[in-house]
Order: C-alpha cells, then structure tokens, then sequence
C-alpha cells in the first residue's frame, strides 16, 4: 500500500492487512469478471469482509486519528454492503 505511513507497530500492522484486503477485493473482481458460480461470489464476499473486520480490529486500542479510523470503517461498511447485495442476488 502506497502512501501510507508505516512509523508505528500498528501502522504497519494496518498496512499488512490493507494489503489483505486489497488481495480479497482483486480476488472477488475477478470472481466477478469471470463469471464464476454464486457460491463462489458469495465466498469471496466472505473472504473480503473478513479481512476488512479483521483490518478494523487492529485498531482497536491504538492511537490512530480519527480520520483512519472512519476511513476503516468505512471500507468495512461497504463490504458488508456488497456482501448483502451480491447476497440477495444470489438468493
């Protein structure tokens, strides 16, 4: 992950498991562009919002300004999103 600061342990931290999440997002594109079965649609939306709470829960007790910690929410808002989606088009 580019521009992001990587001073503090938890930074770094955050910045692994950004990457995670980046790997999972790339990984349900794809799933998508390939036309892969529901189940598998409905796997990598797992596996994405997985990794996004697992990302949010690196914060927990640190020091990250309030800015990270919104942005974090807020991808793991949107996973959730795309799971439920991709939930009820799926059945």
């Amino acid at each position: 992950m580019k521009g992001l600061a990587r001073a503090q342990p938890w930074q770094r931290q955050l910045a692994g498991h950004l990457g995670d999440v980046e790997h999972q997002l790339q990984v349900l594109r794809l799933t998508i562009a390939m036309d892969r079965p529901g189940a598998e649609l409905a796997v990598a939306s797992e596996q994405l919002l997985r990794e996004c709470r697992l990302s949010s829960a690196v914060l927990a007790g640190t020091r990250a300004d309030p800015t990270t910690r919104k942005a974090v929410m807020l991808v793991g808002d949107l996973a959730e999103q795309v799971r439920k989606v991709l939930g009820e088009r799926l059945g």
